[in-house]
């Protein structure tokens, strides 16, 4: 429980109106800082509760009120009244990717809640994910692809790395607050999606939300959902996301090119830490270029008990670069020799 008392200008945007089910939206800013918090930061803020009600279910709260506060920080996603930090607001810096972030810990965090804190990615990895997805919904899906990508950097870039994305043996609990729940837990529900496709994986996403609304969770109920929607067993995939650290950090590959035969060899060997183990990626994309242009393009399966494996493509021109992943569905880094 919060408590916060001070002079307050209240905006009244408009009510979100999703089916039967109502939501007033309010904007509790200091009175010099009122007309930027309408203008630039929740000039959208009817329209997030709108897309957010469409992917994952109705809004769990009669009334979602947006507060200006001293909170330590950036914001804090209380029930129905979430709190910013006032630094934002004073700085002019304050943007709508917080209000997306805060707004959808109001399904995941919130509403639904990890019962244990090293399944924290239960809360912010899904709200740093269904922040993008209700930003692609907003501006299109080019703020999910810049977003995943800035997501991934700053994994990459974390000291975090090292540790699963649940860490049984963390004691530092606040420590958990970090790469590895934000940006990892998000890349996670992204190559879920990208593993079972978008109809499972949203059905699943609102299916998982209508059954454990006002209680609280494991990874694995979230796993048991996703797993009926998509019609099979991803236990291979949990535990490897959820379980081990770190990610298939540059793979090695070979290209090697036939050029009677128009064919193109890639040899690709895991070379992450031992510590970390071998994953599975069964479906990884490649697309092959000659003076710039794309030549072709397939796919090819990482097998987890193999640390190198060979593939061959026949293509219409002979290439002379491979890009793995160019669409960027993976949380993967491979360096390329030709």
């Amino acid at each position: 429980m919060v408590f916060g008392a001070t002079v307050f200008s209240v905006s009244r945007h408009r009510p979100s109106v999703v089916g039967t089910d109502t939501t007033a939206n309010e904007v509790w800013a200091y009175p010099e800082d009122s007309a930027f918090a309408d203008a630039v930061p929740f000039r959208r803020a009817a329209e997030i509760v709108d897309a957010g009600s469409r992917i994952i279910g109705p809004f769990p709260y009669r009334k979602i009120a947006h507060v200006e506060s001293s909170t330590r920080y950036g914001g804090m996603e209380n029930s129905s009244a979430i709190f910013y930090d006032q630094g934002g607001y004073v700085s002019r810096r304050m943007v709508e990717g917080v209000v997306r972030h805060q707004t959808a810990h109001q399904w995941f965090g919130d509403a639904v809640t990890e019962r244990d804190w090293r399944h924290l990615w239960l809360s912010e990895g899904f709200a740093s994910y269904f922040d993008l997805v209700i930003g692609a919904a907003l501006d299109g899906d080019s703020l999910l692809q810049q977003g995943m990508r800035a997501s991934a950097a700053g994994y990459f870039g974390s000291r975090n790395v090292d540790r699963p994305l649940v860490d049984s043996a963390a004691h530092d609990l606040m420590g958990l607050l970090n790469a590895n729940s934000y940006n990892k837990g998000a890349w996670l529900l992204h190559m879920l999606r990208w593993e079972v496709g978008d109809w499972a994986f949203f059905r699943g996403v609102r299916e998982y939300y209508r059954i454990f609304p006002d209680s609280s969770v494991l990874s694995e109920d979230c796993q048991r959902v996703v797993e009926r929607a998509a019609g099979r067993d991803l236990g291979w995939f949990f535990r490897q996301w959820l379980y081990q650290p770190g990610y298939p950090p540059q793979l090695a590959v070979d290209l090697r090119v036939d050029r009677a035969a128009r064919t193109a060899t890639l040899r690709v060997r895991q070379a992450q830490p031992a510590a970390w183990g071998r994953f599975r990626l069964p479906r990884v994309e490649v697309r092959f270029f000659a003076a710039g242009d794309s030549v072709g393009e397939g796919t090819f399966a990482l097998d987890a008990a193999q640390e190198e494996q060979t593939f061959s493509f026949t293509l219409a021109r002979v290439p002379t670069e491979a890009r793995l992943d160019p669409d960027g569905h993976l949380l993967m880094r491979a360096t390329v020799e030709h």
